[in-house]
């Protein structure tokens, strides 16, 4: 699912080049930022699987996501800020101001960052923040009271409108799609869905992503419910067909969108300077009017680039970072325990 997260924002930002660039060859395609969706659901999940019957600090957790996160997204914002520094009209492309100082706070701001994809950043290290409250308490406690606080965040945001980039930061609902990955972590082992109820909510999600992707009002609706609820359909269909996946396993298919899985962070923070720098050369080649072929050079080489990132910088990282960090940085149990 990282995978295809992933991917949903290489091809979005593949037909904005395309309509930049080329021919618009993806002219259809207009449901790429739902991966950012799926992206906070899998992270409101995986926090509370690798935080479950563990004894995790707050400040353990929270130095644990940053050591994880901040190395790789400050050498490649740094690696933008040189580019930035030599030609200011090849970074952020599509207008508007660049801000240096938030682009490495990752504050929120009305400006955009060196590295424009840091924005899902912000929520995500706000979500770990809000999270690791709910750490000092036992059993279902600890993932309750981040669920409340972040929905009365959401509640807060929609009484009271303030004209402010804080505020709206702080009551996005986007948060509540945290609160969704808790929610299935939470309930999926009680609620067992068989392989044919599966498959159909997996046709569902789609189907409602493919509805949201050609109505002409989408940017007029609520995203959370044309992106959020069908990445949570499509969230809990994939968890329960993971053992058909599983008979897969082996294939050179199941092994190239593992990989494509596990260096996803790279991928999601290397391709867009990866799509500005093939566009610009297709472009002096004069093969961007080659439409099939311009969106098979960008993706392919997104992929490429994001994989030897992840290879040979952001392992590398945190390789490194496990000489200053205890890792983990808690102590599991002797025998791990079922959430059910």
């Amino acid at each position: 699912m990282r995978a295809i997260a992933a991917m949903l924002v290489v091809f979005h930002h593949v037909a904005w080049k395309g309509e930049q660039y080329s021919t618009d060859p993806m002219y259809w395609f207009n449901v790429g930022d739902a991966g950012v969706d799926l992206f906070f659901i899998i992270s409101g999940y995986i926090m509370c699987y690798t935080t479950f019957n563990k004894n995790v600090g707050i400040a353990r957790f929270l130095k644990a996501r940053f050591v994880r996160i901040i190395p790789l997204y400050w050498v490649i914002t740094s690696a933008a800020l040189i580019a930035y520094l030599v030609m200011p009209d090849k970074v952020n492309t599509s207008g508007g101001t660049t801000s240096i100082f938030h682009s490495y706070t990752l504050l929120p701001t009305t400006s955009k960052y060196l590295n424009n994809n840091g924005w899902t950043l912000s929520y995500e290290f706000y979500f770990y923040f809000i999270f690791s409250l709910g750490l000092v308490f036992s059993g279902r406690l600890k993932h309750l009271l981040p669920s409340i606080i972040l929905l009365s965040l959401v509640l807060l945001g929609k009484f009271y409108d303030l004209a402010d980039v804080n505020y709206y930061f702080l009551t996005n609902p986007l948060l509540i799609e945290f609160v969704f990955g808790i929610a299935v972590f939470n309930f999926y082992n009680r609620i067992k869905l068989g392989r044919s109820i599966s498959f159909l909510l997996l046709f569902l999600s789609i189907s409602l992503l493919s509805y949201v992707n050609f109505i002409d009002d989408a940017e007029n609706r609520p995203r959370i419910l044309d992106y959020g609820v069908p990445c949570l359909v499509f969230f809990v269909a994939m968890l329960n067909l993971e053992p058909v996946f599983q008979r897969f396993s082996g294939s050179i298919f199941s092994r190239i969108v593992e990989n494509i899985g596990n260096s996803s962070y790279s991928l999601y923070l290397l391709h867009p300077f990866a799509l500005g720098v093939c566009s610009i050369l297709l472009v002096k080649l004069g093969l961007a009017t080659y439409s099939f072929f311009f969106v098979f050079v960008l993706v392919s080489s997104s992929i490429l680039t994001g994989y030897w990132c992840y290879c040979f910088l952001e392992k590398p990282l945190l390789k490194f970072t496990k000489h200053y960090v205890r890792w983990p940085p808690w102590r599991a149990p002797a025998k791990a325990v079922s959430p059910r």
